[in-house]
C-alpha cells in the first residue's frame, strides 16, 4: 500500500472513529436521560401503588382486629355464639374477607364462613402464620395459597390473635382475601405501564408472584437465585432503583421496585426496552447514516488532494529507483517545493554526498579489519592453549546442548576422549535421573540473560564416567553470544575427596554426640552412686556424731562442757550441711522420693537464698510423674541454668515455671540480669574452648528427645526454655 493510500486510510479511520464515537455518545446520553425520566415516572407509580396496597391491608387488619376484640372468652367458648358472631359480622361489615374462621390454641378450626371454604375440626397448627401469631401475639399476613372457594381462586390469609380474659393469646382469627379482590390486587389487572408494561407483587421469601397485571402469572414461581441478578438484588438486598435486565418471561425490560411495609412484599414495575427506547431509534438511524455519508465524502476528497500534494515525492521516488538499479548515476535530485517533501529530497541529496565519503572510509576500514583478524586469530590460538591446559574440566555446548569443546582435564575427569564426545549431547556426561532436570535448568538459565551462575541449586550435581561410575561435581555455567549462536560453558571440579571428608566429619560429629550422651548417662549414674554414699553412709555417720555431741551439751547426763566440745559440734553441723548440699547437687533425694516439683522448689529456694534473688516460682503438682530420665534431665537443666544466673547474671529477680501438659514437660528460667551476646559467646567457645554449660544443657535435653532454646541480649536478661516429650522416652 502506498504512503498516499495509508495517509488517506488513516485520516478516514480517525474521522470515522470520531464521528461514530460522537454518534454513540449522543445515543447513549439520550438512552440515559430517557431511562432516568422513565425511571422517575415508574418510581412514582410504584410508590403510590405500594402505599395503596399497604393502606388496604392495614384496613383489613383493623377490621379483623375489631372483630377479634368483639369475640369475648364467653363467645369463644360457645361454638353456636361464635358462629352467630361471625355470620353477623359478614352481614353487617362493609369490608368483609372472602372467608373467615377461628382456631383455638391448638390450631383446630372451631367456626367460620362460608361453609364451602371452612373445614371445621381441621388443623392449621403447622401453618406458618398460625405459629407466628401464637408466638408473637401480633397480626401476620401469610404466604399466598389457593383458596377453598368454589373457584379455588388464589388468596392471602390475614391472621390476628384471639385473647382470653388475661390478655394471653388463646387462638387465631383468620380472614382470607382473594388476590383478585377489587379492593386490593384486582386493580392491577387494569393497570399497565405504557402499552406493554406490567406490575408485579412478589413475596421475597417464597419468590412467588402474589399479584400481577397478567392474571395468568399469579402464584407463579420466579427463577431461583443467580438466574436474574437484578431480581436477586430487589428481593434479597432491598434495591429499589432503576435497572435493565432480561425478564423471566423473555424480553429485556426497564424496571423499578418498592417494598410494602405491611407485608414485606415487593412491588415491581417493568416496561420492555423495545417500547421505552422506541423514540430514539429513528434518531440513531439518522445519526449513523449521516456519519457514513460524511466518511465517504471525506475519503474521496482526501484521495484527490493527497494525489496532488504527493506528486513531487512520487517523481523523486522514481529517480531514486533508477539510481539504485544503476540506470543513472547517483546524483542530487532537484527540489521542487520547500516543504516536508522538499526537505526529504534535500536529505537524500546529503545522503548521496555522505555515501561517497563513506565509500572511501570503507576501503580504509577493510584494510584495518584484515590486520585485526590476524591478531584475533593469534589470540584464539593462545586461548585454546590455556583452555586445554587448565586444571579444571571445561565443557562448552551450543544452544541445542551438544558438546563443541572438551578440554584435557575433562577427558581425565570423565574418561572420554574429546573426539568421542564432541557433537554428542551433554546428557552423556550425566546419570540418567539428572538429564531432564539439567536440560530444564540450562534452558531456564539461558532465558534469564545472566552471564554466570553456580549450578546445583536443585541439589547435588553428579557426573557419569565412561566406566559407569558416578561422582560428585562442583560446577558453574556461563553463557555468551545470542540465539541461535549462544554458547554455554561449564567449569567442572571433581569434589569426590571433599565429599568424603565432609561425610567423615559428619560421622565424627554423630559419634561425638553419641559419646556425649553416654558420658552424661555415666555421669548421672556416678552422681547417684556418690550421692547415695554421702547420704546413706557418711551422712548417717555425721548425723550419729552430731547426736552424740548433743548428748554432751550442758545439762545432759554425763555431759562434759568446754570450748572443744562446742567446736566439735559446730564442725559436725557444718559437715552435715555440706553433705546435704553435695547430695542435693549430685542427686537430690527429693527428686527420687517425692518427684520433680518438690526437688525444683527445694533447689530454687536454696539458690535464691544464696544469690539474694526475688524468686517467682510456678511449679504446680502434676497428676502423674514424668518418666525418670525426663525428670533427671529437666532437673540438670535447672541446676545449670540457675548456676549460670548465680555466677554471671548479676540478677535481682528470677522467674521459674514448670508445667506439664499436652504430652510434654516445659521448663522456663528467666532473669533480669545483664544478659549476653549469643553470637559472641558462640564464637569465643569455638575459638578458645570456653564453658560447656550451654552445650551441656542442650545435650541433656536432646538425650531424652527434648529441645532447648536460649534467648538473651546484652542488658535485657536471659531466658532458657526447655521442652521434654513425655511419650516415647
Amino acid at each position: 500500500m502506498s504512503l498516499k493510500a495509508r495517509v488517506v486510510l488513516l485520516v478516514v479511520i480517525m474521522l470515522v472513529a470520531g464521528i461514530w464515537a460522537l454518534a454513540l455518545s449522543v445515543t447513549r446520553a439520550l438512552e440515559r436521560d430517557l431511562t432516568e425520566l422513565l425511571s422517575a415516572s415508574f418510581s412514582t407509580e410504584v410508590v403510590n401503588l405500594a402505599a395503596d396496597l399497604d393502606r388496604d391491608f392495614r384496613m383489613y387488619i383493623n377490621v379483623l382486629d375489631r372483630l377479634a376484640a368483639s369475640l369475648t372468652p364467653e363467645i369463644l367458648a360457645d361454638p353456636a355464639k361464635l358462629h352467630h358472631a361471625l355470620d353477623q359480622f359478614s352481614d353487617t361489615s362493609v369490608i368483609v374477607p372472602n372467608a373467615c374462621f377461628t382456631a383455638d390454641g391448638k390450631g383446630i378450626v372451631i367456626a367460620g364462613y362460608p361453609e364451602d371454604a371452612v373445614s371445621l375440626g381441621a388443623s392449621i397448627a403447622e401453618r406458618d402464620y398460625f405459629l407466628q401469631v401464637m408466638a408473637s401475639g401480633q397480626p401476620v399476613i401469610g404466604a399466598p395459597l389457593t383458596g377453598r372457594t368454589a373457584q379455588h381462586a388464589p388468596a392471602v390469609p390475614i391472621a390476628v390473635p384471639l385473647r382470653d380474659g388475661s390478655g394471653v393469646t388463646a387462638g387465631v382469627l383468620v380472614g382470607s382475601v382473594l388476590l383478585s379482590d377489587p379492593l386490593i390486587f384486582g386493580q392491577l389487572e387494569q393497570t399497565k405501564i405504557g402499552k406493554m408494561g406490567w406490575f408485579l407483587v412478589v413475596s421475597p421469601k417464597d419468590r412467588v408472584i402474589v399479584a400481577a397485571t397478567d392474571r395468568q402469572r399469579i402464584l407463579k414461581t420466579l427463577p431461583g437465585h443467580g438466574v436474574i441478578p437484578l431480581l436477586d438484588r430487589r428481593l434479597e438486598e432491598g434495591y429499589e432503583g432503576p435497572g435493565v435486565t432480561v425478564a423471566s418471561i423473555g424480553p429485556e425490560v426497564l424496571s423499578v421496585s418498592r417494598k410494602m411495609a405491611t407485608t414485606g412484599w415487593v412491588v415491581i414495575a417493568a416496561d420492555p426496552t423495545e417500547e421505552v427506547f422506541a423514540p430514539i431509534k429513528d434518531i440513531k438511524r439518522r445519526i449513523y447514516l449521516a456519519a457514513l455519508l460524511i466518511s465517504l465524502v471525506v475519503g474521496v476528497v482526501l484521495r484527490f488532494v493527497l494525489a496532488r500534494q504527493f506528486a513531487p515525492l512520487t517523481e523523486a521516488g522514481r529517480a531514486m529507483r533508477r539510481m539504485t538499479e544503476g540506470r543513472i548515476p547517483l546524483a542530487p535530485i532537484p527540489v521542487a517545493r520547500p516543504d516536508e517533501i522538499g526537505e526529504l529530497i534535500g536529505n537524500f541529496n546529503r545522503l548521496a554526498q555522505e555515501r561517497s565519503r563513506l565509500d572511501e572510509s570503507l576501503r580504509a576500514e577493510i584494510a584495518e579489519r584484515k590486520l585485526a583478524n590476524e591478531a584475533l586469530r593469534e589470540s584464539k590460538d593462545r586461548l585454546d592453549g590455556i583452555y586445554l591446559s587448565v586444571g579444571d574440566g571445561i565443557v562448552s555446548a551450543d544452544e541445542a546442548q551438544r558438546i563443541v569443546l572438551f578440554n584435557s582435564a575433562a577427558e581425565r575427569m570423565f574418561g572420554h576422549s574429546a573426539a568421542a564426545v564432541i557433537g554428542q549431547p551433554v546428557s552423556v556426561l550425566l546419570p540418567e535421573r539428572f538429564r531432564t532436570r539439567h536440560e530444564q535448568h540450562v534452558l531456564a538459565f539461558g532465558a534469564t540473560g545472566q552471564s554466570t551462575r553456580t549450578m546445583g541449586a536443585y541439589g547435588m550435581i553428579y557426573g557419569l564416567r565412561a566406566n559407569g561410575e558416578e561422582f560428585p561435581l562442583e560446577a558453574s555455567v556461563s553463557q555468551s553470544g545470542v540465539s541461535p549462536n549462544k554458547l554455554f560453558t561449564v567449569i567442572l571440579r571433581d569434589i569426590t575427596e571433599r565429599r568424603q571428608a565432609e561425610q567423615m566429619r559428619e560421622q565424627l560429629m554423630r559419634q561425638l554426640e553419641l559419646l556425649s550422651e553416654r558420658l552424661a548417662t555415666a555421669q548421672e549414674e556416678e552422681r547417684r552412686t556418690i550421692a547415695y554414699e554421702l547420704h546413706e553412709e557418711l551422712g548417717q555417720e555425721l548425723a550419729t556424731l552430731k547426736l552424740y555431741l548433743q548428748m554432751f551439751e550442758p545439762g545432759s547426763r554425763g555431759a562434759g562442757t568446754g570450748t572443744p566440745h562446742e567446736e566439735a559440734l559446730a564442725v559436725a553441723v557444718h559437715a552435715t550441711e555440706r553433705v546435704r548440699k553435695l547430695v542435693m547437687d549430685l542427686a537430690p533425694p527429693e527428686l527420687e522420693d517425692f518427684g520433680l516439683q518438690t526437688a525444683v522448689r527445694t533447689y530454687c529456694q536454696r539458690k535464691a537464698l544464696a544469690g539474694g534473688w526475688k524468686l517467682q516460682l510456678d511449679a504446680p503438682e502434676f497428676d502423674l510423674r514424668a518418666p525418670q530420665p525426663v525428670e533427671r534431665a529437666c532437673f540438670r537443666v535447672l541446676q545449670e541454668g540457675l548456676s549460670n544466673v548465680l555466677d554471671h547474671a548479676k540478677a535481682t529477680e528470677v522467674w521459674v515455671q514448670l508445667h506439664q501438659g499436652a504430652g510434654e514437660l516445659e521448663l522456663t528460667i528467666r532473669d533480669n540480669g545483664i544478659g549476653f551476646d549469643r553470637a559472641s559467646v558462640s564464637e569465643d567457645h569455638r575459638r578458645e574452648g570456653g564453658s560447656l554449660g550451654l552445650f551441656g544443657m542442650q545435650i541433656r535435653a536432646k538425650h531424652v528427645g527434648g529441645a532447648l532454646e536460649i534467648k538473651s541480649s546484652v542488658g535485657a536478661g536471659t531466658e532458657i526454655r526447655a521442652v521434654f516429650p513425655l511419650r516415647g522416652t
